[in-house]
């Protein structure tokens, strides 16, 4: 019996695409609320199949109105515009894979266009204030140890949390600073690891539990960072979940004596990164390879951010940026 459309195309997503994990179960959930959809239109029962061929771009009209226009939560908000672009982007994708498999002939979907997304980056810290949050973290304890070495390799590798969270024993080296991360689209990068977060690394795997159980071949396969409760984490076995990273980071700025008193989340360490490696006059190309970014243009959306930065520096540096000219050195101006 062949299996269902959906589980074929989240098939195809992770084997041909090389898609994540996260992407996958995001995609399944657009198509589903999809086939609902069309179900409902059509006062089909939940277990009938879609009849594919029959769907045209009215309906996908239809049923991309109803998302976009509905509420959520208690605040009332509609979902962002990048939201509704992944959900546009998970239905075009399905139907073109149904054409691929000849079992529609054109996709529907391929002329409605999706939201346009907003240029909108996580907060992030200045250097100063970030180096005192990072040298203030407390590394008594075990955990201390273990939650001191993820924000410390979140912040000097610029790392993104579920990389972070997939992080395995055998892709740390100590000895060579440096650290193997499976990225978006499983692609591998090796990115450098600051002295700072070796020495942190080093206290947490001089008290890191063994993971126990049958589930790992040897302890190189283990999750680099456990959850220390013991529980089974949420979304890689026993290691640490991205929930329970954003978790210690909202902790450990509320401890902060000074109470920083912003908000700032793990890609907000990947955030200030970048932006102080920039800061820096770091070759953007080198960062665009730390970050693990596809495009180059991802990356530079980053050195938007920092035109004040870059104005500073032309205003210490031009001879001509002062409003006086160049009078403040005596040589121009009368």
């Amino acid at each position: 019996m062949r299996k269902p459309v959906v589980d074929r195309f989240t098939e195809f997503l992770a084997a041909e695409r090389n898609a994540s994990e996260e992407t996958v179960r995001a995609y399944r959930r657009e198509v589903e609320q999809l086939q609902r959809f069309l179900r409902d239109e059509r006062e089909t029962g939940d277990t009938e199949p879609v009849d594919w061929a029959k769907v045209t771009a009215a309906d996908l009209r239809r049923f991309f109105s109803r998302q976009f226009d509905a509420k959520r939560g208690a605040t009332g908000e509609r979902i962002r515009p990048a939201t509704a672009a992944r959900k546009v982007s998970a239905v075009r994708t399905f139907l073109g894979f149904l054409v691929s498999q000849g079992e529609i002939d054109a996709n529907p979907a391929a002329g409605i266009p999706a939201p346009r997304r907003t240029m909108r980056l996580p907060e992030f810290l200045p250097v100063d204030e970030m180096e005192g949050f990072l040298q203030g973290l407390p590394c008594g304890s075990p955990r201390e140890k273990r939650d001191a070495a993820i924000l410390e390799l979140l912040y000097s590798s610029g790392l993104r949390v579920g990389e972070l969270c997939s992080l395995r024993m055998r892709d740390v080296s100590i000895e060579s600073s440096t650290v193997r991360v499976t990225g978006k689209g499983r692609k591998v990068r090796v990115v450098p690891v600051g002295g700072k977060a070796v020495r942190a690394l080093g206290g947490y795997l001089a008290v890191r539990p063994p993971a126990g159980g049958g589930e790992f071949r040897s302890v190189l396969d283990e999750p680099l960072f456990l959850n220390l409760r013991g529980k089974v984490g949420e979304e890689s076995g026993r290691g640490i979940s991205p929930r329970s990273v954003s978790r210690i980071l909202r902790e450990r700025l509320d401890a902060r004596v000074d109470a920083i008193g912003r908000h700032l989340s793990p890609h907000g360490m990947r955030h200030s990164f970048a932006t102080h490696l920039l800061e820096s006059g770091a070759d953007l190309r080198a960062i665009q390879e730390m970050l693990g970014h596809a495009s180059l243009s991802t990356t530079q959306r980053y050195a938007r951010v920092n035109v004040s930065h870059l104005v500073r520096m032309y205003e210490e540096a031009h001879p001509l940026a002062s409003r006086g000219g160049m009078s403040r050195k005596g040589g121009g101006g009368k």
